[in-house]
């Protein structure tokens, strides 16, 4: 089945709400196991439309409890979205909370536990680098591409930008390194999800990856505070992340667990079943760390 059939399958059975927080309109998903004893708090990456998650949450909301959102346009900088989310989880009254992010939401489970990392039952980080100083200065070389983007949506007619932006996402993300089938599946990927856009939403998320260059690193004394309770799930073929930029995040979170999986940035869409099995792992040692 192709990936928007699939997709459109899902939101048919799981509808999405709306709510206000702090007088900033938001689009979320509360669904799966309501007395579970955890809440998985999915963030996703640059795409901005967390309904992407569909497959992880399918095989994870007979267990637990499942929140996923979509970025609000109101919010421009990764910093306050942090924050904002961190609000929204209080305002829906959800404890025991295990964030889990994939590429730029990676970023922000990390800004979650360095702000309030008592709100923090776990981090699960999915094909994602770290927010150290190295990796920040990194960033601001790979992401630049971005800045030029955002600039020509204010001058250049958004049809063409957008097949600027498609474009630049593919390579980032290394979608001609797919296979075969799973670059078919990729292209109903981003054709779904950037039918979907508007001009204002794409200059939405754009600003959030222009913002990654501004982010204030965060120390190893930001990482203690959560690391004890983290795990990584890599790739072993991240296009988008090197490996160095993955042997600094492994520095930076020393007692966090780490998982390989196959594939490359976009594993999280073809190997749903190693993360899955990777997250439940992690969960399963966080209930008997925390029984002991």
């Amino acid at each position: 089945m192709s990936f928007d059939k699939e997709i459109e399958q899902f939101l048919q059975t799981h509808p999405f709400c709306e709510t206000t927080v702090d007088g900033i309109p938001t689009k979320y998903l509360l669904c799966g196991k309501q007395d579970a004893k955890y809440t998985l708090v999915y963030l996703v990456g640059g795409t901005g439309i967390s309904a992407v998650w569909f497959q992880h949450i399918l095989k994870m909301e007979a267990d637990y409890r499942i929140l996923t959102m979509d970025y609000p346009m109101e919010i421009t900088t990764n910093e306050k979205l942090a924050a904002y989310i961190v609000r929204l989880v209080d305002v829906l009254q959800l404890k025991n909370l295990i964030f889990i992010g994939a590429s730029l939401g990676g970023f922000l489970a990390q800004l979650i536990g360095r702000l309030a990392p008592e709100r923090v039952a776990g981090i699960c980080l999915y094909s994602t680098c770290s927010l150290s100083e190295t990796s920040v200065a990194d960033l601001k070389k790979q992401y630049g591409s971005y800045g030029i983007i955002l600039k020509l949506m204010k001058f250049v007619p958004y049809s063409l930008v957008r097949k600027l932006s498609i474009g630049v996402s593919k390579k980032q993300v290394g979608v001609e390194n797919e296979q075969t089938s799973d670059r078919i599946y990729m292209e109903d990927f981003f054709a779904w999800v950037y039918n979907c856009y508007t001009r204002e939403f794409d200059v939405h998320m754009t600003t959030l990856l222009v913002d990654i260059a501004d982010l204030s690193y965060m120390t190893k004394e930001d990482y203690a505070r959560f690391d004890d309770r983290s795990l990584l799930v890599l790739p072993k073929k991240d296009e988008a992340f090197s490996e160095a930029a993955q042997k600094d995040l492994i520095d930076s979170m020393p007692r966090a667990k780490i998982e390989r999986v196959n594939g490359g940035h976009t594993a999280t869409l073809f190997k749903v079943e190693e993360y899955v099995a990777a997250t439940k792992r992690f969960i399963e040692d966080l209930e008997e760390t925390h029984a002991g």
